[in-house]
C-alpha cells in the first residue's frame, strides 16, 4: 500500500535532518538549507494535526525532531567578554555589592563575602529609630539576651546580583562559558536567566548547584519563589575547575534545552512565560565562579 504524498515529504525531511553531521550538537550558527528544511517540517506537522492525517503520536515526534533541529535565533542582542576590563559599559551591567569584578585572567569573576559589604550611600545613615527600639527590647528582655561578640552576619551577604538591561524575545539561545574556582564551594549556587519587569524577580534561571551531589537546575521564579521545572544531577558537571560552554536554547513553542559542552543535559516544554523578558541577571548564592563570556540570541 502507497504511502499518501503526506508521509513521503516528511520521511524525505527527516532523513534530511538525520545525518550524523546534524546528530551531533552544534555551535548556533546560520545555516538556512536546515532551517528551511525545518521550517518546512514544522508547516507539515502543523497540517497533518490539522488534517488528522497522522497519529498524535508522530505528531508529537515530529515537533521534537523540530525543535531539536530548529535555529530561529538570528538577532544577537547581548555579548560580553569582559575584555575592556569593567563590566559598568559596553554593555553596562548593574551590581549592588563587590562580589563581582573583572579580571584579565578568566574575565568577570565573582567570591561570595570575598569583601566586606559597604551599604549604599542611600542607606549608610544609622537608624536612631531602630536603635532605640533595639535599646528598649534589651532593657524588656533583662538579660536573657547576654552580651557577646559583635554579630556580623547581617554584614555577610546571602547573595550576589549582577544585571544589564536587554530585549530579549520569548525564544531565545543563551550562551555562557562557566567555571567554578574555588573549592569551598559546597553549599554555593550560582544561576542566570532573563527576567522580565524591573525587580527581577520573575523569569527563568538556570542554577548550577554545587555539593556532593552536583546538579543543573531548570527553575522558574515568581514574584520572588522559584519552581523547578527539570533538574539533572549525574556526574561531577563543572566540578573540574575547567572553563565549560553551557548552551540554553528555547524554541517559540516553549521547548527547552541545556546543553554542557555540546552534551544535552535537560529537555523539557514549558510555557508559563509567553512575553518577552526585559533582561538578564546572574546571581551567586554562595561560592568562586568565573565567567568568560556571556552571548545572548533572540528570534526576529
Amino acid at each position: 500500500m502507497p504511502f499518501p504524498p503526506l508521509k513521503i515529504i516528511l520521511l524525505l525531511l527527516i532523513s534530511a535532518l538525520w545525518t550524523p553531521a546534524l546528530a551531533q550538537a552544534r555551535p548556533i550558527a546560520e545555516d538556512s538549507q536546515t532551517q528551511q528544511l525545518v521550517n518546512e517540517l514544522k508547516r507539515l506537522t502543523n497540517q497533518a494535526e490539522q488534517d488528522r492525517s497522522a497519529s498524535y503520536r508522530l505528531i508529537d515526534q515530529l515537533r521534537d525532531l523540530a525543535a531539536r533541529y530548529d535555529r530561529p535565533w538570528r538577532k544577537r542582542v547581548l555579548f560580553d567578554d569582559f575584555r575592556d576590563g569593567d563590566f559598568r559599559r559596553n554593555p553596562a551591567w548593574y551590581s549592588s555589592s563587590n562580589d563581582f569584578w573583572v579580571t584579565r585572567s578568566v574575565g568577570l569573576r565573582s567570591e561570595l563575602g570575598r569583601q566586606p559589604f559597604q551599604p549604599r550611600a542611600d542607606q549608610s545613615r544609622p537608624d536612631r529609630k531602630r536603635e532605640a527600639r533595639e535599646a528598649l527590647l534589651g532593657m524588656i528582655l533583662g538579660g536573657v539576651m547576654e552580651e557577646s561578640e559583635p554579630d556580623n552576619s547581617r554584614n555577610r551577604p546571602v547573595r550576589a546580583d549582577i544585571s544589564t538591561a536587554a530585549a530579549i524575545s520569548n525564544a531565545f539561545a543563551i550562551t555562557v562559558k562557566l567555571s567554578v574556582m574555588g573549592r569551598n564551594n559546597r553549599d554555593g549556587s550560582f544561576e542566570f536567566g532573563p527576567y522580565q519587569g524591573s525587580n527581577m524577580e520573575s523569569g527563568y534561571r538556570l542554577s548550577y548547584q554545587s555539593g556532593a551531589r552536583p546538579a543543573l537546575k531548570l527553575l522558574s521564579y515568581r514574584r520572588g519563589l522559584a519552581s523547578i521545572i527539570d533538574i539533572f544531577d549525574h556526574g561531577k558537571l563543572l566540578e573540574d575547575g575547567n572553563m565549560h560552554t553551557i548552551d540554553w536554547r528555547r524554541s517559540p513553542g516553549g521547548q527547552m534545552r541545556v546543553l554542557l559542552d555540546g552534551k544535552q543535559l535537560l529537555s523539557v516544554r514549558d510555557r508559563r512565560y509567553r512575553d518577552r523578558f526585559s533582561g538578564f541577571v546572574m546571581t551567586n548564592r554562595g561560592g568562586d565562579y568565573a565567567i568568560r563570556s556571556v552571548a545572548i540570541f533572540a528570534a526576529q
